[in-house]
């Protein structure tokens, strides 16, 4: 297990999560991933983010879940400003039309790790530039 994803950071303690988390799926739930948040959080090593990931990746449901590049792009940006993770997922779930939630999450967090990146905002790049409430933007490379 632990060579399929020793290129991850913490992988000894992912790893074993997994294999945890997949003990429970067979015991709980006939290894069928839950689809609901609760039973989901209760896994090990599964938080709202990844709980997020999966209600709107495999299930379809329309929600957000933020990580650090998508705090970063919301607070810069304006779109969704706030000062906990849980703050910006609102103000992301209120921003964006039910259905922009199934992709929007993917888009942001690409913007975040190619445009608007945490060190050197690639802003004249950025293709929503002239809404960005950023005060910093950069001219140029």
């Amino acid at each position: 297990m632990k060579a399929h994803i020793k290129t991850i950071g913490l992988y000894n303690g992912k790893a074993a999560n997994i294999l945890k988390t997949c003990a429970l799926l067979l015991e709980r739930y006939d290894g069928e991933v839950p689809r609901d948040r609760a039973a989901l959080e209760a896994l090990p090593g599964v938080g709202r983010k990844t709980a997020n990931v999966i209600l709107n990746t495999a299930f379809g449901e329309p929600t957000i879940a933020v990580d650090t590049h998508i705090f970063r792009v919301a607070n810069r940006t304006g779109l969704a400003p706030g000062k906990t993770v849980r703050a910006v997922e609102e103000g992301l779930l209120a921003a964006t039309p039910e259905e922009f939630r199934h992709d929007a999450h993917h888009w942001l967090i690409l913007h975040g790790r190619y445009v608007c990146t945490a060190r050197k905002p690639r802003c004249w790049a950025c293709p929503i530039r002239d809404l960005c409430a950023y005060p910093d933007k950069s001219e140029v490379n």
